[in-house]
């Protein structure tokens, strides 16, 4: 009894992995590049 639910919450935790990692490589969105300037200014002034 305890053997069979220990391979259903592994069989569960696998798929979970998988369809995680499925999303992650299908719905890979690009993200928006924008410029960031900061202007620096020397210690000593």
């Amino acid at each position: 009894m305890i053997g069979k639910l220990i391979k259903f919450l592994i069989v569960v935790v696998l798929l979970g992995a998988a369809i995680v990692a499925g999303y992650a490589l299908l719905f890979d969105l690009p993200t928006e590049k924008t410029e960031i300037v900061v202007p620096v200014t020397p210690l000593g002034q």
